[in-house]
């Protein structure tokens, strides 16, 4: 009589249904992670109210920070960005979204050359905008609670969509513009133009200013309003030279549409080599006031 002994499944076999169950668990617990996840409040107020303020002397933890060839970090009570690459930009936001918005931050300067970039972005969208973006719940878990690893994932794993915002930046040898990325794609809005406004040289401390109302944006320094050189064609690029604005006017306030809210902050960049240093201080949000406010009494 011959008898039929069970025979085990290979070794081999199993593998194909193991790499299944851990894609299928990895996807639940990413779709569980998104269901828990807490979603964008936009920080809104009457006008003319207080919605926030950062002095860097506590609540750190709220404002994105990391080290590498762009670090964001807190030192001496101030946020300071150090960028070791040319060409390079590195920002700071805080985890809160606004949608209307009157920011103003201290900015200064306290390395590198002159010819250099930084001062506000804001409506800030992207991958570190909502649910975690990463490929495992656990990856979404370090980012979220342990910043400085998490920001050393993202460098090696790339993020699924790339950041929008604008971005209000001068430079300490006296220039300011306006810029948008869009999906990771810069573009000029207003070109840089020259203003006495702007205290230079390293280590001179400037009041950066932006009102934000739905898709119109204005800007200051030290508490003066400064015009935009706006492009006649839409598409065009922004280009200011000899005193005039080529092709384009003089507008005091810019108007796009294409970001209605996000998350605000700070942001270098480096034009030269030989690396930056900013340090940003007392960032304070407002909500737009219902008539224009007393520019001295913001700067």
């Amino acid at each position: 009589m011959v008898t039929e002994s069970a025979s085990k499944p290979s070794p081999r076999r199993r593998w194909p249904a193991l790499l299944l169950i851990l894609m299928l668990m990895t996807v639940g617990a990413n779709l569980l992670y998104a269901a828990l996840a807490p979603r964008k409040i936009l920080l809104t107020g009457e006008a003319g109210d207080l919605l926030y303020a950062a002095a860097f002397d506590e609540f750190a933890d709220e404002w994105d920070r990391y080290e590498g060839q762009q670090s964001a970090k807190i030192h001496e009570n101030r946020l300071k960005l150090d960028i070791s690459a040319a060409q390079t930009a590195g920002w700071s936001t805080a985890r809160h979204h606004f949608g209307d918005f009157d920011i103003t931050a201290q900015a200064a300067a306290r390395a590198g050359p002159l010819d250099n970039a930084f001062g506000i972005i804001f409506r800030k969208q992207g991958a570190d905008e909502g649910l975690c973006d990463l490929p495992a719940v656990v990856l979404c878990a370090i980012d979220r609670y342990l910043p400085l690893a998490g920001a050393a994932i993202r460098q090696i794993i790339e993020p699924a969509s790339p950041a929008s915002y604008y971005a209000f930046l001068i430079s300490s040898d006296g220039y300011y513009s306006v810029w948008k990325t869009a999906h990771g794609r810069q573009r000029k809005l207003s070109a840089w133009i020259p203003s006495p406004q702007i205290k230079t040289g390293l280590r001179a401390e400037n009041a950066i200013r932006v009102l934000g109302r739905g898709p119109q944006f204005q800007f200051f320094i030290n508490g003066q309003p400064v015009m935009l050189c706006i492009p006649a064609d839409s598409q065009a690029l922004s280009t200011y030279a000899n005193g005039e604005c080529i092709e384009g006017t003089m507008q005091p306030a810019l108007h796009d549409d294409s970001l209605a809210a996000g998350r605000l902050g700070v942001i270098a960049r480096s034009m030269q080599a030989g690396g930056l240093t900013v340090q940003f201080d007392n960032i304070i949000v407002f909500s737009p006031a219902d008539s224009q406010p007393n520019e001295e009494s913001r700067a």
